[in-house]
Order: C-alpha cells, then sequence, then structure tokens
C-alpha cells in the first residue's frame, strides 16, 4: 500500500505594503571620501555609525557618525592607510549602547591579521587596534565579522587556512575584558561535515550564553547555510544543522553569506540559493534551542536576475530583510518587512531610489525603536546613501499576495528535475513560492 509522506509543506504569506513613506535620503560620502561597501550600526539614543572601505592606492575605513536629523558628520579615518586595511568584502561594525567595536583585516601583516578598535563614547573617539587571531604565519586569516553579547564583550569570527590558502575553518574568538584580550580561536565549524566554504563571511548571533554561527559549507560542493550553536559563551560549539531544503550544488565559493537576528525563541536566518537554477533569497525560522527549522521559503519570486547580499534586522516581530536584485537588470536593493512575525515575511518594495540610474547594491539594516535604517552603495552615483522607514507611519497588512498553487517542478535535493521514486525524498516547488518535500513510502 503507497501513502504519502509529507516532511515539510510551506505555505507563503506575503505583505500587502501600503502608505510606505522613507525619509529623504542623505548623501553620507561621495567619490572623493570613498563609496565601498558601507556597514551601520545603533549607538544610544538611536544615532546610526557608518563605516566604509575608501578604496584606492591608500586604502582606508572611514567613518562617519549621525548628528540628527539625518545628518552626518564629515568623513574621517578610523582604520588609518598605514594599517594597511583589505579584504575584498571589508570591515564590519557591531554596538550595544554607546560601546561600538570594528573589525577587519591588516594587510601589513605577512599572515593578514584580524584587528579590532574599540569605542566606548558612541564613535566619537576609538582605542589602538588590538590583534584578535593569532601571530602565526602557518596560517591565513580573512573575512572578520564581529558581534556583541549582551554583557558588552566581542565575539570575533574570522576564517582561517593553512599558509597556502587550504584547510579552511570558521573561527569564533572572544574576549571577557572589552576587546583588551581574546582567549583564542575556537574551530565552530569542526562538528560539521566538510568543510566551510572558502569566500563566503560567517554571521554570529547571540542571546546570553547562547552563540550561533551562521555560515555556509561546502560537503562536496553541495554549499548550504549551517548553523553552529554553543551554550556557554562561544568557548565550545557542541551541536549544528544544515537549514536549506534544496542542495545548491556548485564548483566554486559563490561569495554569498547567510544573515539572521534573534526572534523571540527563535532566529531568522535568510540566505542566497541558486539551487533551483534560478538565484533567490530563502529564509527560514529557527528554534534557538534544538535547531530545528519550521520553514525554507523564498521572500519574493523573480524570474531572470540575481538575489543576494542578504541583510538582516529587527526586534520581536517586527523583522526587517534587505537584499540586492538585478531584477530589472541594474542591481538595486530591496526591503521585506513585517510587524507581525517570520511567518508573515513576503513580497517586497524597492528601498533604493527607484529614480537613480545605475547600480545600487550592497545594502545594511538595522531596527531601533520603531524604526528601520538603511545604508547602501550607489555604485554608478559614486555615494553612500543613508535612509530610514518609521514604522508609527507605516500601515502594514498581511495579506496573501500570491495564492498561485501551479506546480512549476519536481527537483530531488539537489534541486535537479526528476520524476518521484518510491523511498527517495523529492520537491515539489510551486507558483507561490511554496516548497513541499515529499517522500513516497511503500
Amino acid at each position: 500500500m503507497k501513502r504519502i509522506l509529507f516532511i515539510l509543506a510551506t505555505l507563503l504569506s506575503t505583505i500587502s505594503f501600503s502608505q510606505i513613506n522613507f525619509s529623504a535620503e542623505t548623501i553620507i560620502s561621495n567619490d572623493t571620501m570613498g563609496y565601498g561597501r558601507p556597514r551601520m550600526a545603533i549607538t544610544a539614543n538611536d544615532i546610526p555609525v557608518v563605516i566604509w572601505f575608501k578604496e584606492g592606492s591608500n586604502q582606508s575605513i572611514k567613518i562617519s557618525r549621525g548628528t540628527g536629523g539625518g545628518t552626518f558628520s564629515i568623513p574621517t579615518d578610523v582604520v588609518s592607510p598605514d594599517l594597511d586595511p583589505t579584504g575584498f568584502i571589508g570591515p564590519e561594525i557591531a554596538a550595544k549602547g554607546d560601546t561600538i567595536y570594528i573589525t577587519f583585516i591588516c594587510g601589513a601583516y605577512s599572515n593578514d591579521a584580524i584587528m579590532i578598535k574599540k569605542s566606548f563614547d558612541g564613535g566619537l573617539t576609538f582605542s589602538d587596534t588590538v590583534r584578535v587571531s593569532p601571530n602565526d604565519n602557518s596560517f591565513k586569516y580573512t573575512m572578520p565579522n564581529v558581534a556583541v553579547k549582551d554583557d558588552g564583550n566581542p565575539i570575533v569570527t574570522y576564517m582561517q587556512s593553512s599558509s597556502t590558502w587550504t584547510d579552511w575553518e570558521q573561527m569564533v574568538n572572544i574576549s571577557t575584558d572589552y576587546g583588551t584580550t581574546f582567549l583564542g580561536g575556537v574551530d565552530a565549524s569542526a562538528i560539521s561535515p566538510g568543510e566551510p566554504c572558502d569566500c563566503c563571511k560567517s554571521t554570529i548571533v547571540t542571546q546570553g550564553n547562547n552563540v550561533y554561527l551562521l555560515f555556509r559549507n561546502d560537503v562536496s560542493n553541495v554549499r548550504n547555510t549551517y548553523i553552529s550553536k554553543s551554550t556557554d559563551g562561544g568557548l565550545t560549539f557542541t551541536s549544528y544543522q544544515d537549514l536549506d531544503d534544496l542542495n545548491w550544488s556548485i564548483p566554486s565559493c559563490p561569495t554569498s553569506s547567510p544573515n539572521g537576528v534573534i526572534n523571540g525563541d527563535s532566529i531568522l536566518v535568510a540566505s542566497r540559493s541558486g539551487a533551483t537554477g534560478i538565484h533567490q533569497v530563502y529564509y527560514t525560522n529557527v528554534n534557538s534551542y534544538n535547531l530545528q527549522n519550521d520553514y525554507y521559503r523564498t521572500i519574493d519570486e523573480i524570474g531572470p536576475g540575481l538575489q543576494d547580499k542578504v541583510e538582516v534586522a529587527g526586534k520581536g516581530n517586527t523583522l526587517g530583510i534587505v537584499w540586492q536584485d538585478s531584477r530589472s537588470g541594474n542591481n538595486a536593493c530591496y526591503l521585506s518587512y513585517t510587524t507581525d512575525g517570520a511567518s508573515n515575511i513576503g513580497g517586497s518594495i524597492e528601498m533604493s531610489d527607484s529614480n537613480a540610474v545605475g547600480h545600487k547594491m550592497l545594502p545594511d539594516i538595522e531596527y531601533s525603536n520603531g524604526k528601520f535604517h538603511f545604508v547602501y552603495k550607489y555604485n554608478s552615483g559614486h555615494s553612500i546613501i543613508y535612509k530610514t522607514l518609521d514604522l508609527s507611519g507605516v500601515n502594514a497588512i498581511n495579506t496573501p499576495n500570491n495564492t498561485d498553487k501551479t506546480l512549476l517542478k519536481t527537483a530531488d535535493l539537489l534541486g535537479r528535475e526528476c520524476v518521484p521514486q518510491k523511498n527517495i525524498p523529492y520537491l515539489n516547488i510551486y507558483k507561490d513560492g511554496t516548497v513541499e518535500k515529499k517522500l513516497i513510502v511503500e
């Protein structure tokens, strides 16, 4: 007797956005001050602090601090050219209150040292550099990221390889004295199969003593999003989970990283996958206790084009996701958000200026006190743009935007079209974005 066991069935509910009015855009930096990939943190009193690469022969990391009313301070060097800040992805910033940490690659050392700088006055002044990675020429270090624990201490993650750029590991290094010293790197990816994808930066999400590392893994060229968990503040990592329902099999690194944010007792995680042949952003909600995920959905279905460079922010039921998207030819930055919990994310609106001609890319998002803050790189305009969305003036209604259950494709777990067979899992992919994972059991 034959029966069908539904392992996963996701129903896509999207948001119909009405009465959305972004703030006026502020140009933070231009061609003179640089416009490399911008990152942002929100400090006490909802003051945004933005950093970016000033690219060129004397590369530096610039910083500008909000001064109120959408205005910003004149950009200055937070990392000067003599430290040779490098890396094709860029520096990162995190804040809690007026405590700020910036992490970057220092190319002045032969093994590209991972450094941080710290501020305890909201970015008005910064410390000297502090080395995070070991001073060991047997290894190479790259792609750092940083988060701040509830107690104000930094957690830095970075990739470590052999001196010949092989044997990759995702390292986590914690401090218990506010970034003065670090305890030593722990390989948070060691418990998972394969090895980390060699050019995808990881993300740290933390709550209390629980630390979660989100990274793209590589298991025989299947490059899915994984999560690794520590329950002792990042000293050891003892559990992991593959979060993707579609196996993305590609021979080389896609340079595309997952991102996430705490969502009550769960973690909202978003990342790109090209497993079906269409490169789109998917999201899932992960149980923070056992790392099981409830669903795996696209946010906004596209045909041609590519969605990538996803960032996530929010608190409680208010959650936002931004990404760059080439659905119209040129790259633009899109936003999807909800005020009614992660399961109601869907649909999108262009966050960047739709009237601006050319490529708008590499967005970042932060959330604080009812307001989303955004920055992005206007590549064609040689500038960095800041804007906000005040949710107090927005009416967001959760309604099904696409209920078309037309079956688009039946695929195996590698995304290849297939005919269902007994005892072999397969996927039904529908036009409304639903993905059903099924198994025919005899």
